[in-house]
């Protein structure tokens, strides 16, 4: 099934993007008014000057970005690592070479994470992650395939735990999700307007490995991408106090690109 939707995504080329935009409008036409209204109040949180009319608009966006993301990733399915960073502005690689006990890349759910996941074989990063299941067992079948197809080790929620402090001891990268927790500890830390509940993760490993923290984000930009790799997060023994650091490195591009941001979810804890 991926090798049929990669060629499709191919064959049509630079009318992929609108594509997209016809689908992920499809999929926004068909929810229920409370998934509408519930991602419409999420970018309201996020610019509270914007008129309900605007937040529904950037709602809408949202979704087609969504599908614009995981197309993108079909179509840099059969390219070599060389290939996919031809299409990369990268800002910040030299921030890879600073943990000496191993790394962390935290990336929120904003932009193109599977592209980064792309562009990271070609700057020699060796990939680790959790994945809980996608929708159904046969996508979560054809995107574990994807993922691995660059490089990532993949652990279940089941397995993360160990498997990722041993990736961490093994001289791999740990790559996490910082705002849709996949398991694990939790912290609520200011962001994008108010309380989020983030993954407590990066630092817990942090702290157990000595390994650094790299907030990181990959937004698409015109016909190509950005990775921008910001410098180590000041550790403190205070979890909480370190993911507000993350949270607060990343924040600025989802300002900056709301429209790939994807608030699909509960995303404030005081709702």
């Amino acid at each position: 099934m991926l090798s049929v939707l990669t060629r499709t995504v191919r064959t049509i080329g630079p009318l992929r993007g609108a594509a997209a935009r016809a689908v992920g409008a499809a999929w926004y036409a068909r929810l229920s008014l409370e998934d509408r209204v519930r991602a419409a109040a999420n970018h309201h949180r996020l610019q509270p000057h914007l008129s309900h009319a605007a937040a529904a608009s950037l709602a809408r966006r949202s979704y087609q970005e969504y599908v614009r993301m995981i197309v993108d990733s079909m179509w840099a399915e059969p390219l070599d690592s060389a290939e996919v960073l031809r299409h990369f502005r990268v800002i910040g690689a030299e921030h890879l070479e600073a943990g000496d006990r191993g790394s962390m890349v935290v990336l929120p759910h904003f932009g193109n994470w599977d592209m980064a996941a792309s562009a990271s074989l070609g700057l020699g990063l060796h990939l680790s992650t959790v994945m809980a299941p996608v929708v159904s067992p046969g996508i979560t079948d054809m995107v574990a395939l994807s993922r691995q197809r660059k490089g990532l080790e993949i652990f279940t929620v089941r397995q993360s735990a160990r498997g990722l402090f041993r990736a961490l001891r093994r001289g791999r990268t740990v790559a996490l999700m910082l705002d849709v927790p996949e398991a694990g500890p939790t912290v609520v830390v200011p962001f994008c307007g108010g309380p989020v509940r983030c993954s407590a993760v990066p630092a817990r490993l942090a702290a157990a490995t000595g390994a650094v923290i790299l907030p990181v984000t990959c937004r698409r930009d015109g016909p190509g991408w950005v990775l921008e790799i910001h410098p180590p997060v000041e550790m403190s023994d205070d979890e909480t106090v370190v993911i507000a650091r993350v949270a607060a490195r990343v924040e600025p591009a989802i300002r900056s690109h709301p429209e790939q941001w994807y608030p699909f979810h509960h995303v404030y804890a005081d709702r």
